[in-house]
């Protein structure tokens, strides 16, 4: 009896160890060369070749898919934050996959290819020795070594690797992702893009050229005329309304980070009325708008939730903003991008930083 009480014990043990390893588990452990669409879990990765032959990069996108993935099935790149945990925010997004029959990739841009705020926020478009207050300093990079070039090539994979026949993806950024998109559409307005949206990005890139990457246009070879196409995408800068703390840990609070705005909530609204004013000095059409979400402050799950449903749902609160980009309250004034506020985007800062990221 003592054996095969023994015997019984040890088969009972053998099975819950079998049962205790979860299919989703080892989706994570993927190999583009040995998975196929058709074999892939709900929630995986991969690695694409995303550089050059002068810039090699091997990048690992994290996903999100529907049941079925078929040739129209719409594609949404969500960029993350400064962390680069881009399967954190894959996580954000994975549960509207299936609602919406939507595929969420979330590339990952690593510090060892796209080093610091300056390989990946701006886009790797000068070298990281383009200081915030030093105007002199800085090369261009070739653009094809750009972070921006190097997702248009993640799409091609992407679509090679699900056999899709998608000739546009739509973009949302949170934070540093935020500040990737604004940046992608306004130096690299020849992406695919279909709709972007930059939530809460603590800094902005304005069409000053009197100012450095990160904050102006200054030594970057893009000159008002190429801002034309960038206007004429469809940016959506959604902004938290409770993200509005002018002492928030991640904000810079450097003069020239300061004449943005006091915090993400006021920068977000000056980025899109000084850039309507250059439009309409360029006499081309604007196609940015300004998206607000209530009682949300500078969460990028809370935000993804806001995001999601816009992409892919087309929901939108109730405007807090007249179409100017400016609040409704009557005490406000309409600032015409030429007056006392965007001068104060002019005068730039003595103060140096070790990186303005």
């Amino acid at each position: 009896m003592k054996l095969i009480a023994l015997l019984l014990v040890g088969l009972i043990s053998l099975l819950s160890g079998c049962a205790s390893v979860q299919p989703d588990e080892a989706a994570y452990a993927e190999d583009s060369d040995l998975f196929q669409p058709a074999t892939f879990e709900s929630y995986g990765s991969f690695v694409v070749s995303a550089g050059t032959e002068s810039k090699p990069v091997n990048m690992r996108l994290w996903y999100a898919r529907p049941d079925k993935v078929e040739a129209d099935t719409p594609v949404v790149m969500v960029m993350h934050g400064a962390r680069r945990d881009a399967n954190t925010y894959r996580d954000y997004w994975g549960t509207y996959a299936k609602r919406h029959n939507a595929l969420i990739i979330a590339p990952e841009f690593s510090q060892d290819n796209f080093p610091t705020g300056w390989g990946y926020q701006s886009g790797n478009w000068v070298t990281a020795d383009s200081a915030s207050y030093d105007e002199s300093k800085g090369q261009r990079n070739p653009p094809e070594e750009s972070s921006f070039a190097a997702l248009e090539r993640v799409f091609d994979a992407v679509k090679n690797q699900f056999a899709l026949n998608a000739e546009t993806y739509d973009i949302w950024g949170h934070g540093s992702g935020a500040q990737f998109v604004h940046r992608m559409v306004m130096m690299w307005p020849q992406a695919r893009i279909g709709t972007a949206v930059a939530a809460n990005a603590g800094s902005y890139t304005f069409p000053d050229w009197t100012l450095p990457l990160r904050y102006g246009l200054k030594n970057t070879g893009i000159e008002p005329e190429d801002l034309k196409p960038a206007y004429k995408h469809r940016l959506v800068i959604m902004l938290g309304t409770e993200d509005n703390d002018p002492s928030h840990r991640l904000l810079s609070q450097l003069d020239i980070a300061l004449a943005q705005g006091a915090h993400r909530f006021e920068k977000g609204q000056n980025f899109y009325k000084v850039n309507k004013a250059q439009a309409e000095k360029l006499n081309t059409e604007y196609n940015w708008e300004i998206q607000t979400v209530y009682g949300i402050a500078h969460s990028g799950q809370k935000m993804a939730k806001a995001g999601a449903e816009f992409l892919l749902q087309g929901k939108t609160e109730k405007a807090l903003f007249s179409d100017d980009g400016g609040s409704n309250r009557q005490d406000d004034q309409e600032d015409s991008g030429e007056g006392p506020e965007s001068s104060r985007l002019l005068k730039g800062s003595d103060d140096g930083e070790v990186s303005p990221f």
